[in-house]
């Protein structure tokens, strides 16, 4: 069964063991597990069971405390779990289904943003197998449009999760699949979201001149202020890598402007771009100055826009990511041991939540400073 566990219970393993005086080795055997496994739950490489937690919580003395940070996670809840598994196999969908499914939709992205990627792929491929086997049974009736929007955006989500988790392949297969369904159900929102995440994938991936064509077909799409704002910075920031500087400055001041007016009505964005505010706007200038060439007002735009994060937010992986970035800036600045100081908060990041891809880009930073 998926398991959601929280991204601190590693910091708090390893710190009551060490006040217990105890190694792993000798911690394994009074909890009926391996020193490797244990290696493993401290450094965030691997989900312990709510029972494997209880016996921790025994043994160093944490009246509960770690198994409180497990929780063994349905497909969806208990009772939505029931209605969802009904009308997957009979094929009748109402609107109430479609609410629960809308509603579980946005539970999950904001413990996403709490708990990482990674903690949240299994359970979402879990619940996104459901939901397909209700897309391929359901009636053309008033019900198929919204279920079919809906489908969409947890296909959008997936390819997020995939491709943050370093499952580029699986990732862009999901993307293909939402931009299939947000067609049929006629969002152009979701479209255009969906082509922007192709160009992130291009980002991620290296392939520039892709990114700034997806994200250019994104901001071509009749969406909201915001989700073309979206697609106008990160089309910005492509040509940022391809050393455009005029066109990228030009991108981002407009970006800007589809932003600020995009607060002015705030009704007209849909609910997945609850994250896109003024301080990811920071966030994505500061990174564009950091490819131009810019160290200094790069550092200034990323610590600002991190500073103002909400604290729920701040050690997730993906922004684990941009503090890396202010790392590797302050680096160009010849700000060693600042740099240094970021590189390690991003290293707990991805130690917390087993972020793979974090890892790596915080590894290569370290080499950087090490040279």
């Amino acid at each position: 069964m998926p398991r959601i566990v929280d991204p601190r219970f590693p910091i708090l393993l390893r710190t009551l063991r060490q006040q217990r005086g105890l190694t792993l080795r000798a911690l394994a055997p009074l909890v009926l597990s391996s020193r490797s496994h244990l290696a493993d739950f401290e450094h965030g490489r691997k989900r312990p069971t709510r029972e494997t937690a209880e016996r921790l919580d025994e043994v160093l003395g944490a009246d509960g405390a770690l198994a409180a940070m497990v929780r063994e996670e349905l497909p969806f809840g208990s009772g939505e779990a029931d209605r969802l598994q009904y009308a997957a196999r009979s094929g009748r969908v109402d609107a109430a289904t479609v609410e629960s499914l809308a509603a579980v939709l946005a539970h999950q992205r904001r413990l996403e943003d709490a708990v990482g990627s990674s903690a949240m792929v299994a359970p979402v491929l879990a619940q996104l197998r459901l939901i397909e086997a209700m897309v391929n049974g359901a009636r053309q009736d008033e019900t198929w449009r919204p279920l079919i929007d809906t489908a969409g955006q947890w296909a959008h989500f997936a390819g997020w999760l995939c491709t943050t988790t370093g499952e580029h392949d699986q990732g862009r297969a999901w993307y293909q699949r939402g931009l299939e369904w947000a067609t049929e159900a006629g969002n152009p929102h979701l479209l255009a979201t969906i082509l922007s995440m192709r160009g992130h994938l291009a980002w991620v991936r290296g392939q520039f001149p892709a990114m700034v064509g997806h994200s250019r077909a994104a901001a071509w799409q009749p969406a909201s202020l915001g989700v073309r704002a979206l697609a106008v910075q990160q089309e910005a920031r492509g040509l940022a890598l391809l050393e455009d500087a005029r066109a990228a400055e030009d991108g981002l001041d407009r970006a800007e402007e589809l932003a600020v007016r995009a607060t002015d009505h705030p009704e007209a964005e849909p609910d997945w771009m609850y994250f896109y505010d003024p301080t990811f706007f920071q966030l994505q200038r500061g990174l564009a100055q950091h490819y131009l060439g810019r160290p200094d007002r790069a550092a200034e735009l990323l610590s600002g826009g991190l500073d103002r994060l909400p604290a729920e937010v701040r050690q997730s992986d993906w922004i684990g990511w941009y503090v890396v970035q202010l790392a590797s800036a302050h680096a160009a600045s010849g700000e060693a041991d600042v740099a240094r100081s970021r590189i390690g908060e991003a290293r707990s990041i991805a130690d917390a939540t087993g972020a793979t891809r974090l890892s790596r880009d915080v590894a290569e930073v370290e080499r950087a400073l090490d040279d």
